[in-house]
């Protein structure tokens, strides 16, 4: 795999820089159209991005299109739609205290972003958070993972025949590579992958203050309760959720709890469900199927964790390290009932197809047996017919995300936000989660610089007028006033500045003892004056006669100097 050299990541970094200070990526239009690009590039080239995951993890072209290319265009296809409502400004409402005042929060983009990925997934999550980048405005590079060197190359050809460079990029390389990457400025990196690496690169980007999206992974439970749901249908989505991409996915469950009552059946069930989709055990490295690991040293890593389970107590129901393959990247679909704590594949996140089964009694020693593993977990799941059930383990234990009666679906669902807590990650990606992620939302607040909205000047020097911070002015300003919607602040606005405003005025020159000439008297009409008298006697209302004849006071010197 040929790497990209230092000198031109420097110039990409530096051109999507300069790109990004025309302004060039903020209109919508802008935005769809690189969008656009990508669902192009999606339907013109699925073969090749398919042919690049089967060469790196041997997967199907089934499996590659339903869990990588698809969701990646239906990404790029849901922001073109609803990318108008995502980025519209929202308009809030103001503190009382601050009326007539009008708060919004803009959508802005933020820069120059950098996509690091991972290599289980090396499509939707190595290239897919780079669709929000650019639903958001920015500009991207991509650092796909060396592990995957197919997609890679796929990457670092096609790309640039859809986005000019300064627009998006891959940079291609290993350590001394990203290590470049991160010595740069970003506006926002977006890294999925180890715990281990997260705390490097996130320990790097806070030498340049950049923000970092963190996408990590941890030891995700599985609860199974004594009410558990249908036992087949049950077995079918963990068998599946376990073994999809050979289980190098990051919301895998990596252990099962087992309400004691159900063990038994649940091993069986299990079972079942293994050899009715890749048959025997003996047979499985056949099964064209089933996925490899993505590399030899991973499935040696595999075949370790087993030898360690077993010595620790653990006792094999199906599968078992001698049935692997490393140099063929195989490793079977293993369960392991009760190893000892002290497991590896119990202290360290497993990343394959290894699942150890742990019995337990209450659902009370459920939780504590998970809060006793070190980490947050990235995903919590909970098999269970009684829905008050899951809701105690979702008050009981902290988790990225959760799925009552399933598994990894909710990674599929773009309408809810993924992301990691704790150890598992911070900040969140998919659909508006991810378009969000890479926005600056800011916040504005505008006002009319008009003399009659200064409440008698209350907040200059001297503080100690109208009874200062202790007087009913104050108090019922910042206590008492509740917000404003944003349209009764508008109402108040245009209501003040034209209904109200010759009537407002009458009644203020003569509280400032102020005659006013004969032409304004003729000229105010019934609902102009009753308005003014509701304004001057809120005045009253607040801080008694003082402040009504200082609001006069102020709206006169208005009047004069208008």
């Amino acid at each position: 795999m040929s790497s990209t050299p230092n000198e031109k990541i420097s110039a990409l970094h530096e051109a999507q820089k300069k790109l990004f200070a025309t302004s060039k990526t903020r209109p919508l239009m802008w935005r769809k159209q690189q969008l656009a690009k990508v669902v192009k590039f999606i339907d013109e080239c699925s073969t090749q991005i398919s042919d690049a995951l089967t060469k790196d993890l041997g997967k199907t072209a089934f499996e590659g299109e339903v869990t990588e290319i698809e969701v990646t265009k239906l990404e790029a296809l849901e922001a073109i739609e609803n990318l108008d409502s995502w980025s519209a400004t929202e308009y809030v409402s103001a503190p009382g205290a601050l009326m007539p005042s009008f708060c919004e929060m803009r959508k802005e983009p933020r820069g120059v972003t950098l996509v690091i990925g991972p290599f289980n997934y090396p499509f939707s999550t190595g290239f897919g958070p780079a669709v929000s980048a650019l639903a958001a405005g920015n500009t991207c590079i991509i650092k796909p993972s060396e592990m995957c060197p197919a997609t890679d190359k796929m990457l670092r050809d096609l790309i640039p025949k859809y986005f000019d460079p300064e627009v998006l990029a891959v940079v291609s390389g290993a350590i001394p590579e990203t290590t470049k990457l991160m010595e740069l400025e970003w506006d926002m990196i977006f890294f999925t992958g180890s715990e281990r690496v997260g705390k490097i690169i996130a320990g790097a980007a806070a030498k340049t203050l950049s923000p970092v999206i963190l996408e990590l992974g941890g030891k995700s439970p599985l609860i199974i309760t004594k009410e558990m749901p249908e036992l087949e249908a049950m077995a079918n989505r963990i068998m599946w959720g376990k073994t999809i991409n050979a289980g190098q996915t990051c919301v895998a469950p990596d252990y099962v709890l087992v309400q004691e009552e159900n063990v038994e059946a649940v091993l069986e069930a299990f079972k079942t469900s293994l050899e009715n989709m890749f048959g025997k055990t003996n047979e499985q490295i056949k099964n064209s199927t089933f996925s490899r690991n993505v590399s030899v040293d991973h499935t040696k890593r595999l075949i370790s964790m087993i030898d360690d389970a077993k010595s620790n107590g653990g006792k094999i129901v199906t599968g078992g390290s001698e049935y692997g393959d490393a140099k063929a990247k195989y490793f079977p679909p293993t369960i392991i009932y009760n190893p000892g704590p002290k497991s590896k594949i119990l202290t360290e996140e497993i990343f394959g197809c290894i699942l150890p089964i742990i019995p337990y009694k209450t659902n009370g020693d459920a939780i504590r047996y998970i809060n006793t593993m070190r980490g947050t977990p990235l995903a919590l799941y909970v098999f269970t017919r009684i829905r008050e059930h899951f809701d105690f383990f979702m008050d009981a234990v902290p988790s990225g995300g959760a799925v009552h009666n399933d598994v990894l679906l909710h990674f599929a669902c773009s309408t809810i936000p993924f992301g990691g807590l704790g150890t598992s990650g911070y900040g969140s990606g998919h659909g508006k989660h991810g378009f969000d992620s890479f926005t600056h939302t800011r916040g504005v607040l505008s006002k009319p610089c008009k003399g009659i909205f200064e409440f008698g000047g209350i907040r200059y020097p001297p503080y100690d007028r109208y009874g200062g911070f202790s007087g009913p002015l104050f108090k019922f300003l910042v206590a008492k006033l509740p917000n404003i919607p944003v349209m009764y602040s508008t109402a108040l606005y245009y209501s003040a500045c034209t209904l109200g405003c010759v009537g407002t005025m009458y009644l203020a020159l003569n509280y400032a003892g102020v005659e006013p000439r004969e032409d304004a008297k003729a000229s105010v009409n019934g609902l102009t004056k009753f308005i003014g008298e509701l304004i001057v006697d809120l005045g009253k209302w607040i801080g008694g006669e003082g402040l009504a004849r200082a609001m006069a006071r102020q709206a006169a010197q208005t009047c004069r100097a208008a």
